[in-house]
């Protein structure tokens, strides 16, 4: 029969969801979890040593991080084994893990084993990889297109650019543009003007599209061009600045203006002149740029709408895996094969050709063609990358461009769901079952309620099993959001693991947390702090200890009544992280009379109505005075708080955990 201490491990091991390793360096031996095993596809006599053996199981980066990690570990004396490696199962398929390790040392300081826990990531790297990819793509496009395109702030401060924006203003790089704004460049009377126009774009929420602008250099000739100005509105809704598309029109002006002249001398030609005013108008107003990508065979794999339509397909999908071929003449497509199959060898443009597009029935159109050699985000030529657009029609990048806005709109919400991601992991690393602990003639049963909110957040809690009648709970949040917060909570994980045989002092337990904390806070550059509350019931002694890191005080109910629990001074120290030195101290009470114990977090009782009134410890005291089992107690507050703040997404999470003595 499986002792209570194996019981509880695997009941620890079911609620982590994540594998356990012990490597022991000295034997050179290794255990583990069976987690593990199904996570790498071995049986547990099969499973070899990958930390040992690294070399024939992972990747070169991953052995060369492994290697550094346990230099870090063995000869620096870090107290985190931490790598991220790639490992190769049985099945001979590659998957990517988070591993976090804590050493062991003899009397005189060496590494004798090393312990810690494995869980499977390969979905977030794969993720990482092609948003990585993605945004590669992207700023190729952007900085290859013949257009100038960027951000700005609402001081109308450049924040983002293409290249051809930068060297427009007469800069080698997008860096050197950022932070700067129109007055270093342009005119006092220009400059002034501009800031009106976004001023008001941003007062509206709006935009403007064909603006037409004279820009008037500091330093050189006037220029014209053909803008489009939107309000660049954040994912929150709210204004942030000014994003835009200009085209150079220069030469299009000049040429109107030199036939505006030549009309006040060949009167008697002043209709063919307005007749032509009218096509240059035309070919301003109505501009198509083409957009495509083709694989090493050539092929269409990525195109624009404007590509398909001058193809005459009704959408990109219908010319995706056909080339030239299918298209084109055979004298146009083999010229066409043979410039792509060069730009791909020899990973070299050819920007701005003229090309005369000869159709399978004879008919001819000419475009001006732009093409470069596509690459991945590891350099490696892929394919070519195209962009041409009709002579006769070139002001249609304007529509192409705002396809592109709303590429970027997408980009940014599949950006939001790898925080949504990232929050589910959070969650699902929280404890959903609990361990039955009596003694004393008594039960105690555990009861949680964990709704998450809109952002990433860092409330967390645990429950500590560290005997059959005995039992830690601890109650925490995190005081940061995004992904720093779960980061936050990963490592008072890790710390909570390491402080485990401490964890029957309270205020001893507390101490070591934050010792380790303000370490790691201090060694990764981060400014945070963490609230936590932490208790230890005995059943048999028939107590509980007591002691509190900046949190609030949890409600307690009693045979006589329903009220905060409030420990005395000297159990309660500031939150964690802010100083290394602090110490916490314990205070021991008897059990007798305490029934129930309802633990939750700042944000809970802070949450505000739509009038700023504070929902408050008042509340809580009401509902759970109404009494009833447990989980219904804590469902009704969820849901008062809920209701008192009208149902606005919360930017805190619902955090309850409860506890309940039957004698």
């Amino acid at each position: 029969m499986a002792s209570w201490k194996e019981n509880r491990l695997q009941v620890v091991l079911q609620a982590s969801r994540e594998g356990i390793w012990d490597w022991d360096l000295v034997k050179g031996t290794i255990y583990y979890s069976p987690r593990m095993c199904r996570f790498m596809g071995y049986r547990k006599s099969e499973m070899p040593n990958f930390f040992q053996d690294r070399g024939e199981h992972m990747d070169v980066a991953s052995v060369a991080a492994m290697d550094e990690a346990l230099r870090r570990v063995l000869q620096e004396g870090e107290d985190l084994f931490a790598v991220e490696p790639r490992v190769k199962t049985k099945r001979g398929d590659w998957k990517s893990f988070r591993v976090r390790g804590t050493p062991v040392r003899d009397g005189l300081g060496k590494v004798t084993r090393i312990a810690g826990s494995l869980i499977d990531i390969s979905k977030r790297k794969e993720a990482e990889r092609q948003l990585a990819e993605e945004r590669h793509l992207i700023e190729t496009l952007l900085d290859n297109i013949p257009m100038n395109v960027y951000l700005k702030d609402e001081e109308s401060r450049f924040v983002m650019a293409n290249l051809p924006t930068a060297r427009k203003m007469g800069l080698s790089s997008v860096k050197d543009l950022i932070g700067k704004s129109d007055v270093d460049f342009f005119s006092d009377e220009h400059a002034s003007n501009a800031r009106l126009v976004e001023k008001e774009i941003m007062a509206s929420g709006g935009g403007v599209e064909d603006l037409t602008e004279h820009e008037k250099w500091n330093d050189r000739e006037d220029t014209w061009v053909k803008s489009t100005k939107h309000a660049w509105i954040g994912h929150d809704g709210k204004v942030r600045g000014t994003f835009g598309v200009t085209i150079d029109i220069s030469e299009l002006i000049r040429t109107r203006e030199a036939q505006e002249k030549v009309t006040s001398q060949l009167n008697a030609q002043n209709y063919l002149i307005e007749e032509e005013r009218e096509r240059l108008r035309l070919v301003i107003d109505s501009v198509p740029l083409h957009v495509y990508f083709k694989n090493r065979d050539h092929e269409f794999v990525i195109a624009n709408q404007a590509v398909a339509e001058w193809f005459g397909f009704s959408c990109p999908e219908e010319l995706y895996d056909k080339s030239d071929r299918d298209i084109f003449s055979e004298t146009h497509w083999r010229k066409t094969e043979a410039d792509e199959k060069q730009i791909m060898e020899l990973g070299v443009a050819v920007a701005g050709e003229i090309e005369k597009e000869v159709w399978g029935g004879e008919k001819e159109t000419w475009v001006i063609t732009s093409k470069y050699p596509w690459r991945d985000s590891e350099g490696e030529v892929v394919g070519t990358f195209g962009v041409s657009s009709d002579i006769s029609d070139l002001m249609q990048a304007q529509s192409d461009l705002r396809k592109l806005a709303a590429t970027y709109e997408r980009k940014n919400g599949e950006m939001a769901e790898e925080l949504e991601l990232a929050r589910e992991v959070q969650q699902a690393l929280l404890p959903d079952e609990f361990p039955k602990i009596s003694g004393g003639g008594a039960t105690m049963n555990f009861c949680r309620l964990y709704e998450p909110a809109h952002l990433l957040t860092g409330e967390f809690f645990e429950v500590l099993p560290l005997a059959p009648d005995r039992v830690g709970f601890l109650m925490g949040e995190v005081f940061d959001r995004g992904v720093r917060s779960a980061l936050i909570v990963s490592m008072l994980r890790g710390l909570i693991e390491k402080e485990i045989a401490s964890a029957g002092d309270a205020g001893e337990f507390l101490t070591g947390i934050n010792v380790g904390l303000s370490h790691l806070l201090l060694n990764s550059g981060h400014e945070t702090k963490a609230t936590a509350f932490y208790g230890l019931v005995d059943l048999t002694k028939g107590e509980i200890q007591l002691s509190i890191a900046g949190h609030v005080n949890p409600i307690a109910v009693f045979d006589d009544g329903v009220r905060q629990l409030v420990p005395p001074a000297y159990a309660c120290g500031p939150a964690l992280g802010v100083a290394e030195n602090s110490s916490y101290g314990t205070v021991l009470a008897p059990l007798t009379g305490l029934r129930r114990l309802i633990c939750f977090t700042e944000g809970f009782q802070n949450t505000n109505n739509v009038e700023g009134k504070e929902f408050g410890v008042t509340r809580m005291l009401e509902e759970v005075e109404r009494g009833g089992d447990l989980d219904r107690v804590m469902e009704r507050l969820a849901e008062a708080v809920k209701d008192f703040g009208g149902h606005q997404e919360f930017e805190n999470a619902i955090c309850l955990l409860g506890w309940e003595i039957t004698r």
